[in-house]
């Protein structure tokens, strides 16, 4: 059928309110464990960076080390007792494989707590996978056919996104272009009724929130030729990363030397995190700092090789957690520094809006989905679509580089 059938309109609606409420009960949900574990003032807005830039590094550590006993005590405790995981990418593609339900809760409401706590990874995941879980549950008792099934529950995982994110239109093209693979026009349609139901239900429960509030810069043609060098460039670090992923060991699932990997792999990124607190969190503390020019090479440095090994670390100790935002602070770090050393030798780029494009390319690189790295970049800003051009100029020279690279080491 070329065009959405009224029962499935409905459908999508449903799944996008379920996915909206979601995304609030994670979000207050994570503020609330942020407030007790670092104990500042509710009052007024305050950002997670601000939260660990101020407390003292003692207790940035103390709280890392709790983080490691949680994360290795509660995923032992699902792969030991739950049944087995089954991610949103399997459960689209595999009509044969289901996702348990309360497993799946508890696995994702654990990558919640844990990124409260400071874990590194991002928290983009645990939105997407109940969302999904939900409309698994509601599919079974729809009955629809394997086709349907797929529309659904990619549109659900794509609804949970948006929601976590407040970024619609990203999460529209990242269903289409990830998940459902088809841009065909009833699937188009159907992202978008249900991110956008998504959306709404969030800005009604919570508001309107930016991700990054940042000044609008323009550009010039140097920063476009910037852009076009530096492509090759950050390909090669996105390798490298995904090739020292598999040199560290991950911690056996099931064993209950898993608690023990945690604890240790933990503390030591409480120790980084004594001297480098932005590297904490999902990199949205990072962002901020690169995005707005506010370090210095030598720190971004720093945190660029703090950030790396810290996500090495929480992987290795078993936790999970998404890869969208430490992506981009790893990228934003490397567009900064790279913009820092262009600038002593050729006519001047913006540091902070090289960090931007850094971060859209590496962003899209790392997790395969170049399109919806350079919406996503915009619309968490909203900034112009005229950064489009250089963010796509950089990812042209990036991607030929990535793809022969991967396919030679074979990654």
């Amino acid at each position: 059928m070329k065009y959405l059938h009224i029962k499935t309109i409905a459908q999508l609606i449903i799944l996008g309110i379920i996915a909206g409420l979601t995304g609030i009960v994670l979000i207050v949900f994570m503020h609330i464990i942020q407030h007790y574990a670092f104990g500042y003032s509710g009052a007024g807005e305050i950002s997670f960076r601000e939260i660990v830039e101020y407390v003292s590094p003692w207790r940035r550590l103390f709280v890392l080390m709790c983080c490691g006993i949680v994360a290795g005590l509660g995923w032992t405790v699902i792969h030991r007792y739950g049944q087995t995981l089954v991610s949103v990418e399997t459960a689209v593609n595999k009509p044969n494989h289901s996702m348990p339900f309360i497993t799946t809760i508890c696995h994702s409401l654990l990558q919640i707590l844990t990124i409260a706590l400071g874990s590194p990874l991002g928290r983009e995941t645990a939105p997407r996978e109940i969302s999904a879980a939900f409309a698994a549950k509601l599919i079974a008792l729809w009955h629809v056919d394997a086709h349907q099934r797929r529309l659904l529950l990619s549109c659900a995982a794509g609804a949970g996104l948006a929601a976590v994110y407040n970024i619609p239109v990203a999460s529209v093209v990242f269903t289409l272009e990830t998940l459902i693979r088809d841009w065909s026009f009833r699937s188009i349609s159907a992202a978008l009724l249900a991110c956008g139901t998504a959306t709404c239900v969030v800005r009604l429960g919570i508001g309107d929130s930016l991700q990054y509030s940042l000044p609008q810069a323009d550009f010039n043609e140097t920063f476009i030729i910037w852009a076009a060098i530096v492509g090759p460039i950050i390909a090669i670090s996105v390798i490298l990363f995904e090739k020292s992923l598999k040199i560290f060991p991950s911690a056996y699932q099931n064993s209950s030397k898993t608690i023990f990997i945690a604890l240790l792999a933990f503390t030591a990124i409480g120790f980084m995190s004594m001297w480098y607190p932005e590297i904490l969190g999902n990199g949205k503390a990072g962002n901020q700092l690169s995005f707005t020019y506010s370090i210095n090479w030598q720190y971004g440095v720093g945190l660029f090789g703090a950030k790396w090994l810290a996500v090495l670390l929480a992987l290795m100790a078993g936790a999970y957690g998404g890869r969208i935002t430490p992506s981009m602070m790893l990228g934003g770090m490397l567009g900064l520094i790279l913009a820092i050393l262009w600038n002593e030798f050729f006519p001047l780029v913006a540091p902070g809006m090289a960090a931007f494009v850094g971060a859209a390319t590496y962003l899209g690189l790392a997790q395969k989905m170049p399109l919806t790295a350079a919406i996503l970049l915009l619309e968490m800003s909203r900034f112009s679509p005229d950064y489009l051009f250089p963010i796509s100029v950089c990812l042209a020279t990036s991607l030929p580089m990535f793809m022969y690279l991967q396919e030679k080491y074979e990654i």
